[in-house]
């Protein structure tokens, strides 16, 4: 498939399973940034999970622009990492790397901007309170993107060995 393909279906699927009733913080969206990091063009990646994310803030109602840019930014970092450990080379520890990079680049940003909106105190202490609040949605977020990196690339090294099998005389 090409760039183009699997960035739609990305986007699609990204879509329709964060629309669904979810646990907060369990969501593909983590998974396709690195999955769109690791297979996607130069410059589609980075949209491909913004898309999802636009769409789901427009349809529900919540879209606090500031957080949003913050959650955007994290995703598009998760993007980066993706393109850094899994853009060439795969294996185990580079999934562990990615996934964990990018589930911690997210966290450190979202909540801060949480805390920078004002859900917290306005101090050093509000902001390690945000961020200890938080660690339960970094384990779940973490797991999450796991999952759904086991499943998309699992889906994509299928399709691939299927592509290349030999085809019976």
């Amino acid at each position: 498939m090409n760039t183009t393909t699997i960035n739609k279906w990305l986007v699609g699927l990204a879509t329709v399973v964060h629309l669904l009733p979810h646990p907060f913080g369990v969501s593909p969206v983590g998974a396709v940034a690195l999955y769109a990091g690791a297979y996607g063009g130069k410059w589609s990646s980075w949209l491909v999970p913004l898309v999802p994310l636009t769409i789901a803030a427009l349809l529900t109602g919540f879209y606090d622009p500031v957080v949003m840019a913050f959650v955007f930014a994290g995703f598009a970092l998760s993007t980066l990492a993706g393109r850094w450990f899994l853009g060439r080379r795969r294996n185990l520890s580079r999934y562990g790397f990615a996934v964990a990079t990018g589930a911690s680049i997210f966290f450190l940003i979202s909540n801060f901007a949480i805390w920078w909106v004002g859900y917290y105190p306005p101090t050093a202490a509000g902001l390690i309170q945000c961020y200890v609040n938080g660690l339960p949605y970094l384990g779940q977020a973490a797991l999450a993107d796991a999952a759904y990196c086991f499943v998309l690339f699992g889906l994509h090294a299928v399709i691939e060995r299927r592509r290349a099998a030999p085809v019976p005389a």
